[in-house]
């Protein structure tokens, strides 16, 4: 069993250093692409050799084939808090209240928490300070964007494959 899951990180990986490598290369070369799967080839089969995986278990198929539009969709949120934070500094009233809040999630596991605390970051008006468990802690510019954390968190569970319990 972990070999066949080894062999399918080390072919998922492969892959996805291949298309890298033809994004980054922007060329169509019979030699070029042979070098390209060569050189990914190698380069997972060494990094399973040292670290002993290939990729982090929840990196699956489905998630690589949803990435490209949770990326337009986290695009388009920054997009809309920087509409917002702009909004908020042109005004002469500066109507701002900071706060810190706690911000419990549902998602499981490392990964889905670390990209949703990092999509967090990525909006302006929000940082996340801190992620202990399923508690993350959020720094607000003003209360209302404590209410937007929810609809990123549903954007993480749909990436990941993830459903609310309850």
């Amino acid at each position: 069993m972990a070999g066949g899951y080894t062999f399918k990180g080390k072919l998922l990986l492969s892959i996805i250093l291949f298309a890298f490598w033809v994004v980054l290369t922007a060329t169509a070369v019979l030699y070029d692409l042979v070098l390209g799967a060569v050189c990914s080839a190698f380069v997972a089969a060494l990094t399973v050799a040292l670290l002993g995986r290939a990729l982090d278990p929840d990196i699956t198929p489905t998630v690589l084939l949803r990435l490209p539009w949770f990326i337009l969709r986290l695009i388009w949120e920054i997009i809309k808090a920087n509409y917002d934070v702009a909004k908020i500094i042109i005004d002469p009233r500066l109507p701002v209240d900071p706060r810190i809040v706690e911000y419990h999630t549902f998602l499981p596991g490392d990964l889905p928490r670390t990209v949703f605390s990092d999509s967090i970051t990525l909006t302006p008006g929000t940082v996340t300070v801190d992620l202990d468990e399923d508690v993350l802690k959020v720094h607000c510019l003003c209360p209302y964007h404590e209410e937007g954390l929810s609809g990123l968190e549903e954007m993480v569970a749909w990436l990941f494959g993830v459903k609310k319990d309850g």
